[in-house]
């Protein structure tokens, strides 16, 4: 799960295999945000489903949860190594103000530039910033889908591979979904046996999902319910039942995440309070409202994401 984050620095998507939900840990809860532009990862114990960020790893939070042996797609973004935590937050003695702050992005000139590892994985460069409309959300029902793992298009039953059942999620868009079995059992990936109907027609078969996510500002979160649904790892082991978010009670719940950037506790979001705090990082140096972020190009050491892209350190 994951307080709302304004993805400001770049995150490597790779897209990996998703069946087990997009979610943090529990069955319930995950908040796994998912966004349309491909900026730098975010290590908030909050990251999302998939937000499509370049360098990092959500390792330990609410990120997405691989199941081994199931059906691989394009759609799930993990990041490789360091997140940073987006949202800003209010100011302590000794921190750098640097107003909206800048961040390690990646910029593109055209559509070409944003093919990752030759391949085009329908990202296109809008803005300069390579964007993929695919995984942005209007509906709470899309977000559902997604945060199931059901990724893989289908327009007929023959579309999807053994074990999976080509559902209609809304307005004749068709998606592959687990079907349960002796061996493969919903409860197993966390999800729960839902009723759904066949993009062919008939009756409603029994395929492994999840419910209750959320789609705002086109953005999927899974909402969290208990503290159960935080994990404590990421920083943010607390749920606030009013928003759905996890959010972090004190400093030390950021610090014993052991995230480079997490130092201090802003507004329920792990953050830096000083630019010391930025420190061990291979995307910031500087404290910008309680999100580290770059003061010069040099700082983005983390890998690139996209084939044709330049680094930039600039404004969200």
């Amino acid at each position: 799960m994951q307080l709302s984050f304004l993805v400001k620095t770049p995150v490597i998507p790779l897209f990996v295999a998703l069946l087990a939900p997009l979610a943090c840990g529990d069955d319930k809860g995950g908040d796994t945000e998912t966004s349309g532009v491909a900026t730098e990862t975010t290590q908030s114990s909050q990251p999302t489903q998939a937000s499509q960020t370049m360098g990092a790893t959500m390792a330990g939070t609410e990120g997405t949860e691989g199941t081994a042996g199931t059906e691989t797609s394009a759609a799930t973004e993990s990041s490789e190594t360091e997140t940073v935590p987006t949202t800003a937050g209010p100011t302590t003695e000794g921190e750098t103000n640097g107003g909206s702050g800048q961040f390690c992005q990646e910029e593109c000139a055209g559509d070409a530039d944003c093919t990752l590892g030759g391949v085009d994985m329908g990202y296109t460069c809008q803005n300069s910033r390579c964007v993929n409309e695919s995984f942005k959300c209007s509906t709470d029902t899309q977000c559902n889908a997604t945060i199931s793992g059901w990724v893989l298009d289908c327009a007929a039953q023959a579309d999807c591979m053994m074990g999976y059942a080509c559902v209609n999620i809304g307005d004749g868009v068709g998606k592959c979904a687990i079907v349960p079995s002796d061996f493969i059992m919903c409860e197993t990936l966390t999800q729960e046996q839902l009723m759904a109907d066949p993009i062919e027609g008939g009756a409603q078969i029994a395929v492994c999902g999840k419910t209750g996510a959320k789609c705002e500002n086109e953005v999927c979160f899974d909402p969290c319910e208990a503290n159960t649904d935080c994990p404590a790892q990421g920083g943010h082991p607390v749920c606030n039942t009013g928003t759905g978010r996890c959010e972090c009670g004190s400093d030390a719940d950021c610090t014993a995440s052991g995230f480079p950037g997490f130092a201090v506790c802003n507004a329920g979001v792990c953050g830096c309070g000083q630019d010391s705090d930025c420190a061990g990082t291979m995307y910031s140096d500087k404290c910008y409202d309680g999100t580290c972020g770059c003061s010069t190009v040099d700082v983005c050491q983390t890998a690139q994401a996209f084939d044709g892209t330049m680094k930039v350190c600039e404004g969200a």
